[in-house]
């Protein structure tokens, strides 16, 4: 009986729907050089995680193409009061978050309306529908559904996505312990995107589950401000299992 030992480990998400290879009898993958620099980072904030993922954003010129690029901004509906007018555009005071660090320009959006609800934890939300321009704005395409990814850009954007590296490190912890933000990586790695002349990035969400799947969008810089110009219509309020209905 031949026993074969060419084994590689692949993991496909069930959330992201992201294939990643972990590992790989013949072939040596980065998923430990990933983790080695990850700790680093959070731990000694060494500048080589940045250093190593540079070269690799650099590289990358998978831009964002969509046939229908329409995307929704949400709010729960306790945010009503504080709203100025009959649109939702960005944070005017934007505070830390996944892709952006507090007082960056930054905008998020969805591409699929349900999953607002786990995003925002939230029943009843007003939501602002978007059509993005995507033949104007530069994103960067890291999604599932890129087969040209890079395995080092997906095992980064995985692990910061997670808050912990593959062999179970929780950084994000590990960070809020030493009073520092807990979206340290995941900011790091849009910032470079940032600097290598992105408008944003197109992210595999989080919440998904097997066989039910959607995106984050994330543009940042001055573009944001432009956001008047994507935003289609008022907003309107729309609960879970119930049809939209204009605010």
């Amino acid at each position: 009986m031949n026993v074969r030992d060419d084994v590689a480990l692949e993991v496909k998400s069930a959330k992201t729907n992201r294939l990643i290879k972990h590992s790989d009898s013949i072939e040596e993958t980065d998923a430990g050089l990933i983790e080695e620099l990850i700790v680093n980072y959070v731990e000694h904030e060494s500048s080589d995680l940045g250093s190593y993922i540079e070269v690799l954003v650099k590289d990358f010129s998978n831009r964002l193409i969509l046939p229908n690029p329409v995307f929704f901004r949400g709010i729960d509906i306790s945010v009503k009061v504080k709203l100025t007018s009959d649109q939702i555009g960005p944070s005017t005071c934007p505070t830390d978050g996944r892709y952006n660090k507090s007082g960056e320009n930054c905008i998020y959006l969805i591409d699929t309306i349900d999953f607002l609800y786990p995003e925002l934890n939230s029943l009843r939300i007003l939501i602002q529908r978007y059509n993005i321009p995507l033949d104007k704005l530069k994103i960067a395409n890291l999604s599932s559904n890129n087969k040209n990814l890079c395995n080092s850009l997906a095992l980064a954007f995985d692990m910061a996505e997670r808050g912990m590296t593959s062999s179970g490190y929780v950084f994000e912890k590990e960070l809020e312990n030493h009073g520092k933000s807990k979206y340290l990586v995941s900011q790091l790695l849009s910032s470079l995107f940032n600097k290598c002349g992105w408008d944003g990035i197109y992210v595999p969400g989080v919440h998904g589950e097997q066989g039910l799947h959607y995106h984050n969008l994330a543009i940042f810089g001055a573009i944001v401000n432009e956001w008047e110009t994507w935003a289609n219509g008022p907003y309107f309020l729309k609960q879970k299992n119930e049809p939209e209905s204009v605010h």
